[in-house]
């Protein structure tokens, strides 16, 4: 129950999503997490829920991606887990 998105390129973000437990962890590692790592944790969890997915680690590697990015490829790693789930 595992969904990868993303690459480690400059502007993009590496999502891993671990499906289970009771609620959303997000274990971020950003160059600019002083400065936007409350914003990039909203958009995990606000995708998360989006998908009705209450419990979840998500493992973020921002390299500089934009909200719309984090957000598509937190989805994209979603998708990819429960597909696996499906099998």
């Amino acid at each position: 129950m595992v969904g990868i998105c993303g690459t480690e390129e400059e502007s993009d973000v590496l999502v891993k999503v671990s499906l289970g437990g009771d609620e959303i962890v997000v274990n971020l590692t950003s160059r600019n997490k002083i400065l936007f790592g409350r914003h990039i944790e909203k958009a995990v969890k606000e995708s998360c829920k989006a998908l009705n997915i209450n419990g979840a680690v998500v493992e973020v590697k921002d390299f500089g991606a934009l909200d719309f990015v984090i957000r598509a490829r937190t989805k994209t790693a979603i998708k990819d887990a429960l597909r696996e789930v499906e099998l």
